[in-house]
């Protein structure tokens, strides 16, 4: 079960209803109210984010709001894809498994940074795109309103094992760097 995406389900209900249940007069509803218990409501979500280890996700999956950090280490990665609303998400890549063939990981991001870190030896094709922000792909750099680098590596053809990026961000920094 993805944690995440059924929290903002119960929020966006529970919001609702209460909505509704002012417009039928069930009691009177007040819009200051309103905005008190989505702030008690995102708070509860912080703290049960505290509270719940990386190393229990899931390889795919999303996250809302805050620090996104899963284990990938010794995961096998084939066709995988990250996502997450506000805040930092660091992929750690360097750890996992990549098979033979073409494997591929897709990462977006609402608003923050988005890190993603590769093996050094791994052939690498990487299309990396900003709304507005930077975007890095080892030296090659971009920056400002709709910047993007399509990146591949020189030996990325004929590589028996090799990853494909697709990064994205709405408003912020995305990066790749190639580690050893």
């Amino acid at each position: 079960m993805n944690s995440g995406r059924v929290f903002w389900a119960v929020v966006l209900i529970a919001l609702g209803v209460v909505l509704l249940a002012g417009n039928l007069n069930l009691f009177r509803f007040r819009w200051d109210m309103l905005w008190a218990v989505t702030l008690i409501l995102v708070g509860i979500w912080f703290v049960w984010r505290a509270f719940v280890p990386a190393q229990h996700h899931d390889v795919n999956f999303f996250a809302g709001i805050g620090e996104l950090r899963p284990n990938l280490g010794g995961k096998e990665i084939r066709r995988e894809e990250f996502s997450h609303g506000i805040g930092e998400c660091d992929l750690d890549l360097t750890r996992a498994t990549i098979p033979d063939g073409e494997s591929t990981v897709k990462a977006s991001l609402g608003i923050g940074e988005l890190k993603i870190r590769v093996p050094r030896d791994l052939a690498l094709r990487a299309q990396v795109n900003a709304g507005m922000g930077e975007a890095q792909v080892g030296d090659q750099k971009d920056d400002g309103i709709g910047p993007q680098i399509h990146f591949q590596s020189d030996d990325y053809a004929t590589a028996a094992r090799k990853l494909f990026i697709e990064a994205n961000v709405g408003l912020g920094k995305v990066e790749i760097k190639r580690r050893a």
